[in-house]
């Protein structure tokens, strides 16, 4: 076996120590087995743990030699989400695992296996054992005894681990695990629970499926996470069949739902038009409402997504997503429908403004007033000329202002499209 170079520069420059003195438990680590969850060296079975009440796919511990174990060497990817690097110079095989786990080998007490911490890569690709650091010996790798379980504590290097077993090294009984940190998925899936659409269905244990698709950490905190924002529904569950129920975030009486909403309503820009969506109804609104008007205060099935680019020709926006194309697909507000009376009709003095941030080049060629479709026919050889004329007269004067303009349409460009990323990126989440 060889290992890649970059397989081996990631030891040095993912290693590092945190905090000491941190502790694995399970209140801020996995809810069970004292903060450590299982990492199964072979990867994952078929079938559902049967010490899960939520449909977590157990883990694969098989240690044997010729196992096929991710040991590092090179792989060349030929699925569709391959890099081009790994498609045509190969990246390193390694497991992903994380602090606050236990590694675990399983291998019958007459196998003559066992394991061990290699030192380095030279050692692992010849099986020189000299040096190696004795994790298990024949005896402790049995099921009936627990199983070879090497805890990675929450402080502990991350860097790439590289194991063997001595009998069975030379047939490939040999494997490489990289350490990440516990948190950085670990929160990050807490926070997809928290406004996961399984709270308006009660699913948020995988009720509604045969088995997860999560693999630890991320699938006991996202349940913890989705549970955490669960209603407290007593007798009454009658809004689980319909996929109603209110979660406590999007309950503004709830002390959740209110900060919030409160939050989310600090970081408005009622400049910018959106999509205010009725989940409940399937009915949406993109002609008279502004971001500070649709919050869960006004009902809890409502949700805001920011217009991110606009387009003054068709007349229409980008605004999250959820179209036609189905749940991933951007959502077009068409603006031609809106009427005199609302705010975003197309001449008003917020479409206008907005519509020339967004798209300045595209809505000088309409013309500085874009028409309402009553009356572009008899309207168009009028405004025209209006704008020829203008056009003329105030080229020369104009220019200073014309480069500020511009200058001031971009600058709107980038804070429209960073603040309708956040907010579309909420919407992705919130779906699974």
């Amino acid at each position: 076996m060889n290992l890649s170079n970059s397989l081996f520069s990631l030891i040095y420059v993912l290693s590092y120590y945190t905090v000491d003195g941190a502790v694995c438990n399970e209140d801020d680590h996995h809810p069970e087995n004292g903060g450590y969850f299982f990492e199964g060296i072979a990867g994952f079975g078929s079938t559902i743990d049967p010490n899960s009440d939520s449909k977590r796919k157990i883990h694969n511990s098989t240690w044997v030699p010729g196992g096929g174990y991710a040991d590092g060497s090179l792989k060349y990817c030929t699925g569709p989400y391959c890099s081009e690097t790994c498609k045509t110079d190969g990246c390193p095989d390694i497991i992903a695992g994380h602090t606050c786990s236990k590694i675990q080998f399983c291998y019958e007490a007459d196998s003559g296996s066992d394991v061990w911490m290699m030192p380095d890569e030279k050692a692992m690709s010849t099986c020189d054992f000299t040096d190696a650091t004795p994790v298990c010996n024949e005896s402790e790798g049995a099921e009936d005894v627990g199983c070879c379980n090497y805890n990675v504590e929450v402080d502990a290097d991350l860097k790439i681990y590289l194991f063997a077993s001595k009998a069975g090294c030379a047939a490939g009984q040999k494997a490489a695990v990289q350490i990440n940190d516990f948190a950085d998925v670990g929160d990050a899936c807490f926070g997809m629970g928290l406004t996961s659409s399984r709270i308006k269905a009660c699913t948020c244990n995988m009720e509604d499926r045969e088995m997860s698709s999560l693999s630890e950490p991320c699938h006991s905190q996202f349940v913890a996470g989705c549970n955490e924002n669960a209603p407290d529904l007593g007798d009454d569950t009658s809004c689980c069949d319909s996929k109603t129920c209110v979660g406590n975030h999007m309950n503004y009486d709830h002390p959740t739902g209110k900060e919030n909403e409160d939050n989310r309503k600090k970081m408005c820009l009622d400049n910018l038009p959106g999509r205010c969506l009725n989940s409940a109804t399937q009915s949406d609104d993109c002609c008279n409402t502004k971001c500070t008007e649709c919050g869960i205060d006004e009902s809890p099935y409502l949700s805001w997504a920011s217009c991110s680019t606009g387009n003054a020709t068709s007349m229409t926006g980008t605004c999250g997503y959820g179209g036609h194309g189905g749940a991933y697909s951007v959502y077009e507000c068409d603006f031609s429908k809106c009427t005199e009376d609302h705010e975003w009709h197309m001449e008003g003095d917020s479409y206008k403004e907005w519509m020339k941030a967004v798209d300045p080049d595209g809505y000088t060629e309409k013309s500085v007033s874009v028409d309402s479709p009553d009356k572009k026919s008899s309207d168009s050889a009028d405004i025209k000329k209006s704008s020829e004329s203008d056009d003329n007269i105030k080229k020369s004067s104009d220019s200073v202002d014309d480069t500020k303009k511009s200058s001031d349409s971009a600058a709107s460009v980038n804070a429209i499209s960073a603040i309708a990323g956040l907010m579309s990126f909420a919407s992705l989440v919130h779906m699974y």
